[in-house]
Protein backbone atom coordinates (compact mmCIF):
# COMPACT_ATOMS: atom_id res chain seq x y z
CA UNK A 1 0.00 0.00 0.00
CA UNK A 2 1.66 3.22 -0.77
CA UNK A 3 2.45 6.35 1.82
CA UNK A 4 -0.43 8.25 0.92
CA UNK A 5 -3.74 5.95 0.61
CA UNK A 6 -6.85 7.85 -1.19
CA UNK A 7 -10.29 5.79 -0.57
CA UNK A 8 -12.89 6.17 -2.72
CA UNK A 9 -16.57 5.14 -1.65
CA UNK A 10 -19.26 4.56 -3.97
CA UNK A 11 -22.56 5.23 -2.96
CA UNK A 12 -21.46 7.72 -0.31
CA UNK A 13 -24.51 9.24 0.18
CA UNK A 14 -27.15 6.66 1.27
CA UNK A 15 -27.46 5.11 4.42
CA UNK A 16 -24.84 2.43 4.49
CA UNK A 17 -22.41 4.60 2.28
CA UNK A 18 -22.53 7.42 4.50
CA UNK A 19 -21.28 5.08 7.25
CA UNK A 20 -18.12 3.88 5.47
CA UNK A 21 -17.56 6.96 4.05
CA UNK A 22 -17.68 9.05 7.69
CA UNK A 23 -15.50 5.95 9.18
CA UNK A 24 -12.70 5.74 6.79
CA UNK A 25 -12.41 9.66 6.86
CA UNK A 26 -10.57 8.97 10.54
CA UNK A 27 -7.89 7.54 8.79
CA UNK A 28 -8.24 8.31 5.16
CA UNK A 29 -8.68 11.22 2.88
CA UNK A 30 -12.24 9.89 0.81
CA UNK A 31 -13.13 11.26 -2.34
CA UNK A 32 -17.44 10.27 -2.15
CA UNK A 33 -18.56 8.94 -5.45
CA UNK A 34 -22.18 9.82 -5.49
CA UNK A 35 -24.86 10.34 -7.76
CA UNK A 36 -25.70 13.43 -7.55
CA UNK A 37 -22.15 15.89 -6.22
CA UNK A 38 -22.72 18.25 -3.34
CA UNK A 39 -18.95 18.82 -3.01
CA UNK A 40 -16.47 20.38 -5.10
CA UNK A 41 -14.66 17.05 -3.43
CA UNK A 42 -17.46 14.69 -4.75
CA UNK A 43 -17.27 12.62 -7.43
CA UNK A 44 -20.28 12.41 -9.95
CA UNK A 45 -20.56 8.62 -10.56
CA UNK A 46 -23.78 6.53 -10.92
CA UNK A 47 -23.99 2.62 -12.11
CA UNK A 48 -25.10 3.91 -15.10
CA UNK A 49 -22.27 6.11 -16.09
CA UNK A 50 -20.28 4.94 -19.17
CA UNK A 51 -17.76 8.06 -18.56
CA UNK A 52 -14.27 6.24 -17.99
CA UNK A 53 -13.05 8.01 -14.61
CA UNK A 54 -9.73 5.74 -14.58
CA UNK A 55 -7.98 8.86 -15.29
CA UNK A 56 -10.08 10.71 -12.95
CA UNK A 57 -9.26 7.91 -9.97
CA UNK A 58 -5.62 7.99 -11.38
CA UNK A 59 -5.46 11.70 -10.71
CA UNK A 60 -6.79 11.63 -7.08
CA UNK A 61 -4.02 9.14 -6.12
CA UNK A 62 -6.97 6.67 -5.04
CA UNK A 63 -5.71 3.37 -3.93
CA UNK A 64 -8.46 1.88 -2.07
CA UNK A 65 -12.07 1.20 -4.08
CA UNK A 66 -15.13 0.64 -1.17
CA UNK A 67 -18.05 0.10 -3.49
CA UNK A 68 -21.15 0.23 -1.51
CA UNK A 69 -23.73 1.65 -4.15
CA UNK A 70 -26.24 -0.69 -5.55
CA UNK A 71 -29.73 1.15 -7.52
CA UNK A 72 -32.39 -0.43 -4.89
CA UNK A 73 -35.31 1.06 -7.56
CA UNK A 74 -34.34 -1.85 -9.84
CA UNK A 75 -36.01 -4.97 -9.60
CA UNK A 76 -36.21 -6.80 -12.51
CA UNK A 77 -33.58 -9.12 -12.94
CA UNK A 78 -32.58 -7.72 -16.35
CA UNK A 79 -32.93 -4.23 -15.08
CA UNK A 80 -30.53 -5.24 -11.91
CA UNK A 81 -28.03 -6.94 -14.41
CA UNK A 82 -27.66 -3.58 -16.66
CA UNK A 83 -27.32 -1.24 -13.87
CA UNK A 84 -25.82 -3.25 -10.64
CA UNK A 85 -23.78 -5.64 -12.21
CA UNK A 86 -22.60 -4.49 -15.79
CA UNK A 87 -22.24 -1.07 -13.85
CA UNK A 88 -20.21 -2.41 -11.14
CA UNK A 89 -17.95 -4.74 -13.67
CA UNK A 90 -16.92 -1.50 -15.26
CA UNK A 91 -16.26 0.37 -11.98
CA UNK A 92 -13.77 -2.79 -11.24
CA UNK A 93 -12.20 -2.16 -14.93
CA UNK A 94 -11.57 1.24 -14.38
CA UNK A 95 -10.14 0.53 -10.65
CA UNK A 96 -7.66 -1.58 -12.23
CA UNK A 97 -6.66 0.45 -14.68
CA UNK A 98 -6.40 3.94 -12.44
CA UNK A 99 -3.80 2.12 -10.14
CA UNK A 100 -6.36 1.18 -7.30
CA UNK A 101 -4.67 -1.35 -4.83
CA UNK A 102 -7.70 -2.68 -3.05
CA UNK A 103 -10.85 -3.22 -3.81
CA UNK A 104 -13.54 -3.69 -0.55
CA UNK A 105 -16.85 -5.04 -2.31
CA UNK A 106 -19.95 -4.28 0.08
CA UNK A 107 -22.10 -7.47 -0.89
CA UNK A 108 -25.21 -8.89 1.26
CA UNK A 109 -26.28 -11.58 3.35
CA UNK A 110 -28.19 -12.33 1.30
CA UNK A 111 -25.90 -13.46 -1.27
CA UNK A 112 -25.09 -17.42 -0.60
CA UNK A 113 -24.67 -20.28 -3.12
CA UNK A 114 -28.32 -21.54 -3.89
CA UNK A 115 -29.93 -18.17 -3.25
CA UNK A 116 -32.84 -17.67 -5.22
CA UNK A 117 -33.65 -13.88 -4.87
CA UNK A 118 -32.29 -11.49 -7.87
CA UNK A 119 -30.88 -9.22 -4.85
CA UNK A 120 -29.04 -11.76 -3.77
CA UNK A 121 -27.60 -13.51 -6.91
CA UNK A 122 -27.01 -10.23 -8.85
CA UNK A 123 -24.49 -9.42 -5.95
CA UNK A 124 -22.88 -13.01 -6.26
CA UNK A 125 -22.65 -12.39 -10.19
CA UNK A 126 -20.32 -8.89 -8.65
CA UNK A 127 -18.33 -11.06 -6.68
CA UNK A 128 -17.49 -13.95 -8.84
CA UNK A 129 -16.33 -10.46 -11.17
CA UNK A 130 -13.95 -9.20 -9.20
CA UNK A 131 -11.80 -12.69 -9.96
CA UNK A 132 -11.26 -11.25 -13.34
CA UNK A 133 -8.77 -8.73 -12.13
CA UNK A 134 -5.21 -9.05 -10.31
CA UNK A 135 -6.50 -6.24 -7.97
CA UNK A 136 -6.53 -7.98 -4.34
CA UNK A 137 -10.19 -7.52 -2.86
CA UNK A 138 -12.38 -8.49 0.37
CA UNK A 139 -15.82 -8.91 0.02
CA UNK A 140 -18.04 -8.23 2.96
CA UNK A 141 -21.56 -9.50 3.20
CA UNK A 142 -23.40 -7.35 6.13
CA UNK A 143 -26.66 -8.43 7.71
CA UNK A 144 -29.08 -5.79 8.67
CA UNK A 145 -27.44 -2.63 9.71
CA UNK A 146 -28.41 -1.02 12.89
CA UNK A 147 -27.52 2.15 14.24
CA UNK A 148 -28.91 5.30 16.22
CA UNK A 149 -30.73 6.40 12.89
CA UNK A 150 -31.31 3.35 11.03
CA UNK A 151 -32.25 3.40 7.22
CA UNK A 152 -32.82 0.34 5.00
CA UNK A 153 -34.30 -2.22 6.54
CA UNK A 154 -34.87 -1.34 9.90
CA UNK A 155 -35.59 2.92 8.44
CA UNK A 156 -38.79 1.14 6.46
CA UNK A 157 -39.68 -0.60 9.53
CA UNK A 158 -39.75 2.19 11.77
CA UNK A 159 -41.32 4.68 9.66
CA UNK A 160 -44.17 1.66 9.10
CA UNK A 161 -44.27 1.23 12.69
CA UNK A 162 -44.70 5.35 13.43
CA UNK A 163 -47.58 5.64 10.26
CA UNK A 164 -49.90 2.58 11.83
CA UNK A 165 -50.84 0.30 14.62
CA UNK A 166 -51.45 -2.63 12.12
CA UNK A 167 -48.17 -3.87 10.51
CA UNK A 168 -48.55 -6.63 8.06
CA UNK A 169 -45.99 -9.36 8.34
CA UNK A 170 -44.58 -11.88 6.16
CA UNK A 171 -45.99 -15.67 7.25
CA UNK A 172 -45.05 -16.28 10.95
CA UNK A 173 -42.70 -13.62 10.93
CA UNK A 174 -40.20 -16.50 12.63
CA UNK A 175 -37.73 -15.97 9.99
CA UNK A 176 -34.39 -15.41 11.63
CA UNK A 177 -32.77 -11.41 10.90
CA UNK A 178 -29.26 -11.05 11.34
CA UNK A 179 -27.88 -7.64 12.57
CA UNK A 180 -25.25 -5.19 12.25
CA UNK A 181 -24.11 -2.66 14.57
CA UNK A 182 -22.61 0.58 12.49
CA UNK A 183 -19.59 1.04 14.11
CA UNK A 184 -18.76 -2.67 13.66
CA UNK A 185 -19.00 -2.09 9.99
CA UNK A 186 -17.20 0.73 9.55
CA UNK A 187 -14.05 -0.44 11.75
CA UNK A 188 -14.13 -3.87 9.74
CA UNK A 189 -14.25 -1.28 6.08
CA UNK A 190 -11.11 0.65 7.38
CA UNK A 191 -8.96 -2.47 8.48
CA UNK A 192 -9.66 -4.24 5.27
CA UNK A 193 -8.87 -0.60 3.76
CA UNK A 194 -5.92 -1.36 5.65
CA UNK A 195 -5.24 -4.75 4.03
CA UNK A 196 -5.78 -6.71 6.76
CA UNK A 197 -8.27 -9.37 5.67
CA UNK A 198 -6.30 -9.32 1.84
CA UNK A 199 -4.92 -13.11 2.95
CA UNK A 200 -9.30 -14.04 2.94
CA UNK A 201 -9.86 -13.04 -0.41
CA UNK A 202 -11.16 -15.94 -1.54
CA UNK A 203 -13.59 -16.22 1.30
CA UNK A 204 -16.36 -13.67 1.50
CA UNK A 205 -16.98 -12.42 4.87
CA UNK A 206 -20.31 -12.96 6.68
CA UNK A 207 -20.48 -9.63 8.82
CA UNK A 208 -23.42 -9.71 11.80
CA UNK A 209 -23.81 -10.62 15.28
CA UNK A 210 -24.22 -14.76 15.14
CA UNK A 211 -27.61 -14.50 17.05
CA UNK A 212 -30.50 -13.95 14.89
CA UNK A 213 -33.47 -12.26 16.18
CA UNK A 214 -37.14 -13.45 14.78
CA UNK A 215 -38.66 -11.00 12.33
CA UNK A 216 -41.64 -10.70 14.47
CA UNK A 217 -39.14 -9.83 17.57
CA UNK A 218 -37.62 -7.30 15.78
CA UNK A 219 -40.77 -5.67 14.84
CA UNK A 220 -41.73 -5.41 18.64
CA UNK A 221 -38.67 -4.29 19.53
CA UNK A 222 -38.57 -1.42 17.60
CA UNK A 223 -42.59 -0.68 17.98
CA UNK A 224 -41.35 -0.76 22.15
CA UNK A 225 -38.42 1.90 21.52
CA UNK A 226 -40.90 4.20 19.72
CA UNK A 227 -43.33 4.09 22.31
CA UNK A 228 -45.97 2.58 19.76
CA UNK A 229 -48.50 -0.29 20.19
CA UNK A 230 -48.77 -2.52 16.94
CA UNK A 231 -51.06 -5.15 15.59
CA UNK A 232 -48.84 -7.81 13.66
CA UNK A 233 -50.78 -8.88 11.00
CA UNK A 234 -49.26 -12.47 9.62
CA UNK A 235 -50.34 -12.73 5.33
CA UNK A 236 -48.98 -15.70 3.31
CA UNK A 237 -45.82 -15.21 1.60
CA UNK A 238 -47.63 -15.73 -1.85
CA UNK A 239 -50.52 -13.28 -1.14
CA UNK A 240 -47.94 -10.59 -0.30
CA UNK A 241 -45.75 -11.00 -2.92
CA UNK A 242 -47.99 -10.89 -5.85
CA UNK A 243 -49.77 -7.76 -3.67
CA UNK A 244 -46.36 -5.95 -4.04
CA UNK A 245 -45.39 -7.03 -7.03
CA UNK A 246 -48.96 -6.09 -8.54
CA UNK A 247 -47.99 -2.28 -6.97
CA UNK A 248 -44.18 -2.27 -9.02
CA UNK A 249 -46.31 -2.96 -12.17
CA UNK A 250 -48.01 -0.10 -11.45
CA UNK A 251 -45.04 2.25 -11.13
CA UNK A 252 -45.76 2.54 -7.62
CA UNK A 253 -42.91 2.60 -4.79
CA UNK A 254 -43.40 0.95 -1.86
CA UNK A 255 -40.93 0.76 1.21
CA UNK A 256 -40.23 -2.85 0.55
CA UNK A 257 -39.63 -5.04 -2.76
CA UNK A 258 -41.36 -8.27 -4.02
CA UNK A 259 -37.76 -9.53 -4.29
CA UNK A 260 -37.13 -9.13 -0.42
CA UNK A 261 -40.30 -11.62 0.31
CA UNK A 262 -37.92 -13.84 -1.88
CA UNK A 263 -34.62 -12.86 0.11
CA UNK A 264 -37.24 -13.41 3.43
CA UNK A 265 -38.49 -16.73 2.38
CA UNK A 266 -35.49 -18.32 1.14
CA UNK A 267 -32.81 -17.28 3.58
CA UNK A 268 -29.51 -18.86 4.04
CA UNK A 269 -30.37 -22.03 6.61
CA UNK A 270 -26.53 -21.86 7.87
CA UNK A 271 -24.74 -19.02 7.33
CA UNK A 272 -21.33 -19.50 8.66
CA UNK A 273 -19.48 -17.02 11.17
CA UNK A 274 -16.57 -18.63 12.03
CA UNK A 275 -14.69 -16.56 10.07
CA UNK A 276 -15.41 -13.73 12.57
CA UNK A 277 -13.11 -15.28 14.80
CA UNK A 278 -10.15 -16.03 12.72
CA UNK A 279 -10.50 -11.90 11.57
CA UNK A 280 -10.89 -10.78 15.37
CA UNK A 281 -14.35 -8.97 14.41
CA UNK A 282 -16.73 -8.55 17.44
CA UNK A 283 -19.90 -7.40 16.60
CA UNK A 284 -22.40 -5.91 19.03
CA UNK A 285 -25.64 -7.39 19.92
CA UNK A 286 -28.75 -5.75 18.57
CA UNK A 287 -30.64 -4.49 22.13
CA UNK A 288 -33.91 -2.26 22.21
CA UNK A 289 -31.24 0.53 23.17
CA UNK A 290 -28.90 -0.04 20.29
CA UNK A 291 -31.94 0.05 17.72
CA UNK A 292 -34.05 3.55 16.53
CA UNK A 293 -34.36 7.03 18.90
CA UNK A 294 -37.52 7.97 20.30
Amino acid sequence: MSETCVCAVTGASGYVGSILAAGLRQHFPVVAMVRHAKLNSDLQWSLQSRVDLAPVLRELGVKVLVHAAWDMRASARLEVEETCVKGSLRLFEMAARAGVERIVFISTISAFEGCRSVYGQTKLAVERGLSAHSVPYVILRPGLVFGPDPGGVLGGIRHQVQRSRLLPIIGRGRTPQYLLDQETLASTVCRAAHGEFDHLQATPITLAHPKPWPFRELVKSIAVEERRKVTLVPLPPPILYMAIRTAESLGLQLPFRSDSIVSFVHYDRKPDFRILDTAGISPLPYQIEHSTTS
